[in-house]
């Protein structure tokens, strides 16, 4: 987050980038909040056998969904458009920084290096500012968890106690399996992008004398091997993902079998209404939402900071 922060000082955007952020922020939270409080509001009606004003609640809270969805609409609109700006910005100044260097400083790194700075980091600074679990997503995973954590404590603290003692040790392992890990196999996968891209880049620009000395062979053979360890490389990454992903959905079951339980034992004693179970397994359902966004958002912009920073890096050379 403070590599990407300081990118976007350097371009004179960080305040309106706040602002998007913070505009685009309570749509998930309010978006819980509605669909909480419409499922508990049925349900009381069915208990309460005033099952005529069903239809006037639905069309209350269809036109309250609505105007958010329009909201949430014209502020993604406004902030992608404010992000391929950034993009567009931050090509622009990597070209005149690079032109700018001595020819020494040029030759000095790989071409598939410079190639790699350009293209790739750039990408992951983009994905870092408007991808998919990425930054945006992770400020509304914290806020959308934070309000889902405030209404279950209104209904029942039991619930909410035994929902984060199931979650915590899912952000303790990915820590342990994931975030520790990640920036250094990151490092090592941009290298390995930059070799393999400067090992492909002479079979087109130096195909004729390529196929003059009979070295098809010996260039492929170089291709493969640079190739072999940039996928083994993502590979570890990904394995280390996937083992988390595992955890967090064993933990989940975990805790929903024993909410569940604890659900009909409410009912049963008469402790809790149908309805008020039924609004706490929703609450609890968007909290686990939050909380897996949030995992996922830590893991990618972990991963995507490591190629911000490499751009930093060469705008400060």
């Amino acid at each position: 987050m403070g590599a990407l922060r300081e990118l976007v000082k350097r371009m004179g955007l960080w305040r309106k980038y706040i602002v998007l952020l913070l505009l685009r922020s309570p749509f998930d939270a309010f978006r819980t909040w509605l669909l909480a409080n419409l499922m508990k509001s049925i349900f009381r009606c069915l208990e309460s056998y005033h099952s005529g004003a069903l239809w006037k609640l639905c069309v209350v809270y269809g036109l309250l969904c609505a105007l958010l969805f329009v909201y949430n609409g014209i502020v993604w609109a406004k902030y992608a458009a404010f992000s391929a700006k950034v993009e567009s910005c931050l090509q622009k100044k990597m070209f005149d920084q690079i032109l700018s260097l001595p020819l020494e400083r040029i030759d000095a790194r790989l071409s598939g290096e410079w190639i790699t700075r350009l293209n790739s980091d750039i990408q992951a600074a983009f994905t870092m500012m408007n991808g998919p679990l990425n930054i945006p997503h992770l400020v509304v995973a914290v806020i959308n968890a934070m309000l889902s954590c405030l209404l279950m404590r209104k209904s029942s603290l039991l619930f909410l106690g035994i929902t984060w003692i199931f979650a915590l040790p899912q952000f303790v392992l990915n820590d342990k399996l994931v975030l520790k890990a990640i920036p250094k196999l990151k490092e090592e996968a941009q290298t390995a992008m930059a070799e393999n891209t400067s090992a492909i880049k002479p079979l087109i620009t130096d195909a004729d004398t390529i196929l003059l000395y009979d070295a098809q062979a010996l260039m492929m053979h170089h291709c493969a091997e640079t190739s072999s360890r940039f996928m083994k490389i993502n590979m570890k990454m990904h394995v280390r993902r996937a083992l988390s992903d595992v955890s967090m959905r064993l933990f989940g079951i975990g805790g929903y079998l024993v909410l569940l339980f604890m659900g009909y034992s409410f009912i049963h004693s008469g402790t809790m209404a149908f309805s008020d179970v039924v609004y706490c397994f929703q609450i609890r359902g968007s909290i686990l939402s939050g909380m897996f966004m949030l995992i996922a958002c830590l893991n990618n912009i972990k991963t995507n900071s490591v190629c911000v920073k490499r751009i930093n890096d060469t705008l400060q050379e």
